[in-house]
């Protein structure tokens, strides 16, 4: 059976040059998957620090985001910071902070993971996803809850 696999690649922009490195270090990683043909798919979307509710696609993936991890028992905090705050020029509103780096796994049009979250069993890192799916892909086997438990 074929399946249809991507990884969505979420980045800050602008960051300092260290931070720069490590997410090259991700999209690295996830090219490397996809030219191992273990993904069908690497989609890089640039975002910035914080996410005000403007951009429609924006707050779309975000939702996808947040639902998966309500949907899974999972927290996306503190990597995602929802608050309200207040401006005498612009007044209230609510804001997203965005981290400076977020892998999402796609698969058949179903969101399986997110990273960074917290779950039953701790925080679960960009990388540690990576290597989940990774291992997961390698191995034939579902990438679920189960897997991240440790």
């Amino acid at each position: 059976m074929s399946h249809n696999r991507r990884l969505a690649v979420y980045l800050r922009r602008p960051v300092a040059d260290g931070t720069e490195g490590r997410q090259n270090s991700v999209l690295g990683r996830a090219d490397a998957l996809r030219q191992q043909s273990l993904v069908d798919e690497v989609t890089v979307t640039y975002w910035n620090r914080l996410s005000t509710g403007v951009d429609p696609e924006e707050n779309a993936d975000i939702e996808a985001l947040e639902r998966w991890a309500i949907d899974n028992g999972c927290s996306l905090a503190p990597a995602f910071d929802r608050r309200e705050r207040h401006s005498a020029f612009i007044g209230d509103d609510a804001v997203v902070t965005l981290p400076v780096v977020c892998v999402a796994y796609w698969e058949d049009g179903r969101l399986v993971g997110v990273y960074p979250h917290a779950g039953p069993c701790g925080h679960c890192t960009v990388a540690d996803g990576l290597d989940r799916i990774e291992a997961a892909l390698q191995s034939g086997e579902p990438l679920n809850l189960a897997v991240d438990r440790r």
